[in-house]
């Protein structure tokens, strides 16, 4: 008479396996991500500390000499303050006109699909494309908008849009604004429809005035939209580049009056339609590629921190 063989237990996983076996999980995903982002980033770290001019093999350490020059680099800080203009300005058009129109679509107008549809249709298009739109919108000779100003008599207005120094930011300005209100739109859209219709019920039978409700009832949970805009458009402001490039060229025409950060960075590293190849400093532009990457990470991290401790609750 034979037995059959008794299965053994399975042997119980180590306490090293317990701890940290859901590791194994995350290692495809780490690994590629270190494959796209972290090598490729030390690598240009590696870069920026050095004088290549992205011609040749000839290159020498030069340590953190480019970073103290991109500090008393007259044309990053005007880079920079262009940046920062256009993002103060955007910021207030999308919390403001973004904000009215979200609360007007709110209220669920006749054709609000269609409203809503326009408005974001903007969005969806590559700012490379807004740049060729608006090229030909404002040109001088087959534009439609001076010609559109006087048809309705305005036409002291008309300017040459993009030649003009006084003008040229402005207008860069207003096509991103143009470009990129659909998201604020949506953003405030989808917070204002999930504000429960409790509390804003409470506070009218308490005497509130609509006004009232809105500021006092409904804003305040509009705050975690609020943090989110702005961090994006931080994010997309000082990283705006195409549309400029399109419009005004990698020089920032007229006179750099619209050179921002991403065309300085492209001009120096790879140089721009009025540059030699001697004045191209490939490892001078990944410098300030780095700086400005270390500087937008430390800003965002304080804005998200202020702004996060003003959030109510939901």
């Amino acid at each position: 008479m034979s037995h059959a063989a008794t299965p053994r237990p399975p042997k119980p996983p180590s306490a090293f396996a317990r701890t940290y076996g859901h590791l194994w999980f995350v290692l495809p995903g780490f690994l590629f991500f270190a494959a796209v982002m972290l090598f490729p980033l030390g690598f240009a770290v590696a870069i920026s500390l050095t004088d290549w001019t992205g011609l040749g093999n000839e290159y020498s350490f030069i340590g953190l000499a480019n970073y103290v020059e991109i500090l008393m680099h007259a044309p990053f800080w005007r880079a920079a303050w262009h940046n920062a203009i256009i993002f103060v300005v955007i910021l207030v058009f999308q919390h403001t006109v973004g904000l009215y129109i979200a609360v007007l679509l709110n209220e669920r107008p006749r054709f609000m699909e269609v409203y809503r549809t326009v408005l974001f249709l903007p969005v969806i298009m590559s700012l490379v494309a807004t740049g060729f739109v608006w090229t030909l919108m404002l040109s001088a000779n087959i534009g439609l908008i001076n010609p559109m100003l006087k048809a309705i008599g305005l036409g002291f207005l008309a300017e040459q849009w993009l030649s003009n120094p006084a003008t040229a930011l402005p207008t860069i300005i207003m096509v991103i604004a143009w470009n990129s209100l659909g998201w604020s739109i949506i953003i405030y859209l989808s917070s204002l429809q999930n504000v429960p219709e409790e509390l804003k019920q409470a506070a009218e039978m308490d005497g509130a005035n609509s006004r009232q409700v809105f500021w006092r009832v409904v804003f305040p949970q509009l705050s975690p939209a609020f943090t989110a805009l702005t961090v994006l458009t931080f994010i997309g402001t000082f990283r705006t580049f195409d549309v400029v490039y399109v419009l005004t060229g990698p020089l920032g025409a007229p006179n750099f009056a619209t050179d921002v950060l991403g065309t300085l960075i492209y001009r120096t590293a790879f140089g721009g339609s009025a540059f030699s190849s001697a004045e191209v400093r490939f490892a001078f532009g990944v410098a300030i590629s780095i700086l400005v990457l270390v500087v937008m990470a430390a800003i965002c991290w304080g804005l998200i921190r202020i702004l996060r401790s003003r959030e109510i609750e939901q």
